[in-house]
């Protein structure tokens, strides 16, 4: 075969040479992950540990906020609704709790008077303001030194003065809270529960003068009266209107009346004329205020004067105002052992009118309950005057305290003692 036409392999060798050349050694290095998923994760956990943390904190704060709003609020709305200072309220509170042993001794000659409230009472004597717990406890005993002294009460606190002389105190279950020295002569004299009190003087000038002060004893309203006597004054509830019982002589005749002013104005917004039927006290009650003469009482409302009569027979015994509602004793006429007791709501309206037999030295109305006392007995009534318990007691009781449902502490010139009364 020609050699021309023979197939020519060089190349193939060449290249199956070059195929079988050992080839050179490349260090291929493998890449590796990134770590920024792992870092970032991380990173984000932190920071949802620390937003969780911030979070709890600002739950935190928001709760104790929400608390301390709360609490003031409370506070606020306690001391708008508390008659006097919430401070005061508490401590008057914790006075009134807590029992003692009686019977209890009473400082000086002779009993005045004895104002029961709700848990407590006072007596006055003709030296010394006692208040007793109705447990027996002695909540104090001050020495008053006054001559002529007369007690007017509220839910809070007490005013005590020397009638004919120029010298008050204000006390609470704490203590003495306010001492008063006035220029002129105190006539009259009343309390609220706010602690906002009035006081009737002998003026120079004037016939009297009457004066209202707040708690702390700043001035609210002076009136001076040119002609009119002041014998009773009573403030409403409110603490905006003042009453006065007033006795004024024309032509020779005594008149006596009533007469209502508020505190924008020295003209009366109100009058009442009662002629020659003397006036023996006023006595606010909340929405309205009772007026008693010898026969009859009336009763008139603070809003818009209403006034209400009620007609009796026989001469005024006693008066006795509690929280539960008014009583009025009348004695038939020249017998003081035939009597005859009319209940009232607070509110003006006529419970029950029943007779009682026999001598009645006190009475009093709570619990729903009439508690009488005689020479040596005690007696229960219902409010309509069914008989539920009779008693005895020791001679010379001057006043009673409801002190339970079936016991109650006999007052004495000397001393208290507790009186249960059982079933008879």
């Amino acid at each position: 075969m020609p050699d021309y036409k023979r197939k020519k392999t060089h190349t193939v060798r060449r290249r199956r040479a070059k195929s079988d050349a050992p080839k050179p050694q490349v260090n291929i290095v493998p890449r590796r992950r990134k770590k920024p998923i792992k870092e970032d994760i991380t990173q984000d956990s932190s920071m949802r540990v620390i937003r969780g943390r911030k979070g709890e904190k600002r739950k935190k704060f928001y709760a104790l906020s929400g608390i301390a709003a709360a609490l003031v609020l409370t506070i606020v709305i306690l001391s708008i609704i508390a008659p006097v200072s919430l401070f005061e309220s508490v401590q008057d509170f914790t006075k009134s709790i807590g029992s003692g042993s009686l019977p209890a001794d009473i400082s000086g000659n002779e009993v005045v008077d004895c104002v029961p409230k709700s848990n407590y009472y006072y007596v006055l004597s003709d030296t010394s303001l006692m208040a007793y717990t109705n447990g027996g406890k002695k909540i104090y005993s001050f020495v008053h030194g006054f001559s002529s002294p007369v007690l007017v009460t509220s839910q809070t606190r007490a005013l005590l003065f020397d009638q004919g002389k120029n010298s008050a105190v204000i006390y609470n279950l704490a203590g003495v809270v306010k001492t008063i020295n006035t220029k002129n002569n105190i006539i009259a004299a009343d309390i609220t529960k706010d602690g906002e009190y009035a006081l009737v003087t002998k003026s120079d000038a004037y016939a009297n003068t009457v004066s209202v002060f707040n708690r702390k004893g700043k001035s609210l309203y002076s009136i001076n009266l040119a002609k009119d006597l002041v014998n009773h004054v009573d403030l409403s509830s409110s603490g905006k209107k003042i009453a006065l019982a007033t006795i004024n002589s024309e032509s020779g005749k005594i008149a006596f009346g009533v007469r209502i002013y508020d505190f924008n104005s020295a003209d009366p917004i109100f009058k009442l004329d009662l002629g020659q039927d003397t006036v023996y006290d006023i006595e606010n009650t909340g929405r309205g205020f009772f007026v008693t003469t010898h026969n009859k009482s009336r009763y008139i409302k603070w809003s818009d004067y209403t006034t209400t009569e009620y007609d009796f027979e026989g001469d005024i015994a006693s008066l006795r105002y509690s929280n539960s509602g008014f009583m009025a004793v009348y004695n038939k006429t020249n017998d003081k052992s035939n009597s005859t007791a009319v209940l009232f709501s607070n509110r003006g309206k006529k419970i029950s009118e029943f007779d009682i037999k026999g001598i009645i030295n006190d009475i009093r109305f709570s619990r729903g309950r009439v508690y009488t006392m005689g020479d040596n007995k005690i007696a229960i009534y219902d409010k309509y005057g069914e008989l539920l318990r009779s008693g005895s007691c020791s001679f010379g009781g001057v006043r009673i305290a409801v002190t339970g449902s079936n016991t109650v502490c006999v007052i004495n010139d000397s001393q208290i003692e507790e009186t249960a009364v059982k079933k008879g």
